[in-house]
């Protein structure tokens, strides 16, 4: 479910690009770590071609893609389903599970702002519900205010400090931010939780390059290798890592 844009990375980044997984594991309803009782529709958007990042977890929808309409958009709300959702919704206000679905119809179609009104009504009525946060980070992090999105990341890791998804979600907001050293940080307890989470093993080779630490992106990189031996962006962070003094 999944959901994830701007950093060209000066000088040592130039170049490197990361062909981001967006697998909806990043993309997912139901993908590993996602495991609020809803489920939400992904963990954060993935980062764009240009950027030196490393994939999003598994689960987060592509930005852009599979939506249920091909424009997406606020346009979308005229659809049959968002407007049998809105009306469910805003005839239930107290009703959690009717916000939560109208959001996540919204979310479906790029409709951020929707998604994150009636997530807020949802919030005011369940302040903890680990799903809702996540996919109100989804939301803010798709509409790239990354700022908004760590907040709710942080709120639903206070609930489940050991997803990793959503940790590496957390990442990602700081890595598009240019906080390279925090984003790692983020990446590491990814990584303490799980230690076989691969797309926060690439985020930390991406995010040592960048802060041109060699030995902790070598490190990584070998864990990387070891965990997805097939991976075709081995050779490309191998050359990466080889030209850092």
């Amino acid at each position: 479910m999944s959901k994830n844009f701007l950093l060209c990375a000066a000088g040592i980044v130039v170049g490197f690009t990361v062909g981001f997984f967006v697998t909806n594991s990043l993309t997912r309803p139901g993908a590993p770590g996602a495991a609020a009782t809803r489920a939400p529709q992904g963990t954060a958007g993935p980062l764009d071609d240009e950027q030196a990042a490393g994939e999003l977890p598994p689960g987060h929808p592509d930005v852009g893609a599979g939506a249920d309409d091909a424009d997406g958009g606020p346009a979308a709300s005229t659809s049959p389903e968002a407007q049998a959702a809105m009306d469910k919704a805003d005839r239930a206000p107290k009703d959690f599970d009717a916000q939560f679905a109208a959001a996540e119809v919204f979310y479906r179609r790029r409709d951020y702002d929707k998604a994150a009104l009636y997530l807020e009504r949802a919030l005011a009525l369940k302040p903890k519900d680990f799903g809702a946060l996540v996919l109100m980070g989804n939301a803010r992090y798709d509409d790239e205010d990354y700022a908004a999105a760590a907040t709710f990341y942080e709120r639903a890791l206070a609930v489940r400090p050991d997803s990793p998804d959503v940790r590496t979600d957390l990442g990602n907001t700081y890595f598009n931010r240019r906080d390279f050293g925090r984003a790692l940080a983020e990446y590491r307890k990814s990584v303490a939780a799980d230690p076989t989470h691969v797309h926060s093993w690439r985020n930390i080779v991406a995010a040592a390059i960048n802060l041109r630490d060699k030995a902790a992106a070598a490190e990584a990189l070998e864990r990387l290798a070891a965990l997805d031996p097939q991976n075709p962006d081995l050779d490309n962070y191998r050359r990466r890592i080889a030209e850092l003094p």
